[in-house]
């Protein structure tokens, strides 16, 4: 009521639109003569095929009309596709209007034309702009987040329906953080709220995108819209390079700062889909795999890579029938020295023999593998097979390294240390010959666990390496703290030299790191001669790719010890 008096008392400042419905053209002169331009109203007839086109912008409704039935009608066609739009009802007599309508619809309020006077319409008036601006914030209460004050799930979900509706060219771009329910665990939901704040307003300090909507705890999506699908790689990848550097920075948390990690899921439309639903999961399913490379990093859809979970559920089954009949195989791939030419080691690379499909690479199943937590036994089983595999190749002549891979979902078992230290007792393996290679995600993953597992596995003498150096942004904090004594240079900087000039210089400062450090450096993806010989002159130690040699089965690679024993000697 005090918001009702209020109303009378203040007005509007603007002039507010009042239609009129009145196929008797009686409404509008008798309005006329009792309301002044002081009032602050403007009086607009319309007619009721486009009623529903001219109900915008926080009009008001005005009926008058002695047909009941047709009023009803009306009264619900209005509601249903404009909900929250106050209706006065005017009759000749106060007792012909239907009680009833007071009751089912608490927006519409009725006048006698008779008793019509101006203090009466006066009030009618103010109290259904009053209601209409209570239904207006109402409305808005239900499309934004309370937290962040942008948009919520179902103000995305209609914006992105509207825009693709119009056909429009767009990428959709979600983003999240890197084990954020961790860092609530550890910190604390206020904590948890404080950095989700935060990150939308980073993301609001940009200006070319719109729809910016928090979709999940800590979920956020928008849209880029451009142009011409000629430039939409483009102006995406322009984007996320500055997107990149405004989430990079430290969280505030309390007294003190967070690093967080954030991953970025992209997909294009029409490109990838014109559908919101499906446009929705194949930018989740991108920043899915955006998360299995680490630290700050994005992925745009490519069906090829992103599986969706129904697919995951469907080869899960395999995968265990798989490992349960031994249908996994290791190759290896060797690491040349470049001082000697000779092979110094390999790293051992999982396949799937299936008994259909025949031999599958891992990209096809390890991150069904990951989504599941079937890489933990899984890689316990590599682990296994490697060191029986490792008598064989000390036996070809080989003493060097052979690395496995473990990745952050293994080290997310707490008995990974344990369970190692059983194998390694159960089947006899030479720790010496034994190297794990780590990605930074898993550094990063529980760095104090990470590195109790990793301090307990050095004292049994095998080697540590850090894998895909470079792609991330944290990593030069633990290379001091913890016994990596390799770092393993990222293909994509090799595939880029010579030539590339970033490339060229990323490649140099890793290697004088890893040098300066006391560290060996393998350079990974090596194909031309050319990027061989650019190592060489930066004085990288070893290297592996496909320039030497694919990877192979261990009969294979076991001839090649035979031949690589024959050169040195």
């Amino acid at each position: 009521m005090l918001a009702y008096d209020q109303a009378i008392q203040d007005g509007d400042n603007e002039q507010q639109l009042l239609l009129l419905l009145d196929p008797t053209a009686r409404l509008k002169p008798l309005l006329q003569s009792v309301l002044t331009p002081a009032d602050g109203f403007h009086l607009q007839s319309a007619d009721p095929e486009d009623i529903e086109k001219k109900l915008t912008g926080g009009a008001l409704l005005l009926c008058y009309t002695n047909d009941r039935p047709a009023l009803q009608a009306l009264i619900k066609r209005i509601q249903l596709a404009h909900p929250g739009t106050p209706i006065i009802v005017f009759n000749d007599h106060l007792t012909e209007a239907d009680p009833a309508l007071l009751v089912r619809q608490p927006l519409i309020d009725q006048l006698s034309l008779k008793q019509l006077n101006r203090e009466l319409l006066l009030r009618s008036l103010r109290y259904a702009q009053c209601t209409r601006r209570n239904q207006d914030a109402l409305a808005q209460l239900k499309i934004t987040d309370p937290l962040t004050g942008v948009g919520n799930r179902q103000y995305f979900y209609q914006a992105l329906v509207n825009d693709l509706q119009e056909q429009q060219q767009l990428a959709l771009i979600t983003v999240d953080f890197d084990g954020f329910s961790r860092f609530n665990n550890e910190y604390g939901h206020d904590a948890g709220d404080e950095v989700v704040l935060e990150l939308s307003r980073r993301l609001r300090s940009f200006s070319d995108i719109r729809h910016i909507s928090r979709i999940g705890s800590d979920e956020f999506a928008f849209v880029l819209p451009v142009d011409s699908l000629d430039v939409i790689e483009h102006r995406t990848k322009a984007l996320l390079g500055n997107l990149v550097a405004t989430l990079m920075p430290a969280y505030n948390i309390g007294d003190g700062e967070k690093a967080l990690s954030c991953s970025i899921g992209i997909a294009y439309a029409p490109q990838h889909s014109n559908e919101f639903d499906t446009l929705i999961k194949q930018s989740g399913l991108a920043r899915i795999r955006a998360k299995e490379k680490g630290g700050l990093s994005y992925a745009i859809y490519d069906a090829r890579l992103d599986r969706s979970e129904t697919e995951d559920i469907t080869l899960e089954p395999e995968l265990w029938r798989a490992l349960q009949n031994e249908e996994f195989v290791l190759y290896y791939q060797p690491r040349i020295d470049l001082r000697t030419g000779c092979i110094t080691g390999a790293e051992a690379l999982i396949r799937w023999d299936h008994p259909v499909h025949g031999l599958i690479a891992p990209d096809a199943f390890i991150p069904a593998c990951e989504k599941s937590g079937l890489i933990v036994p899984i890689g316990y089983w590599v682990i296994q097979r490697a060191g029986r595999d490792m008598k064989l190749i000390r036996d070809a002549g080989l003493h060097g390294h052979i690395g496995v891979n473990l990745s952050f979902r293994q080290f997310q078992d707490t008995y990974l240390a344990r369970t190692i230290e059983r194998l390694i007792e159960q089947f006899d393996i030479d720790t010496s010959m034994l190297e794990f290679e780590l990605t930074e995600t898993a550094l990063f993953s529980d760095e104090m666990h990470v590195k109790e597992c990793i301090k307990t596995l050095s004292a049994h003498g095998i080697a540590f390496s850090l894998d895909d150096f470079g792609t991330g942004y944290s990593s030069f904090s633990l290379l001091q703290k913890l016994p990596i004594t390799t770092l393993k240079i990222d293909k994509s900087f090799i595939a880029g030299v010579p030539g590339n000039a970033d490339d060229e210089e990323i490649v140099r400062a890793i290697v004088t790191l890893a040098h300066n450090l006391q560290k060996s450096v393998i350079a990974e993806g090596v194909e031309t001669k050319n990027q061989l010989e650019f190592l060489i002159k930066q004085d990288c130690d070893q290297v592996q790719g496909y320039f030497f040699s694919p990877p192979v089965s261990l009969d294979v690679f076991l001839k090649m010890l035979g031949a690589n024993q024959m050169q040195s000697g």
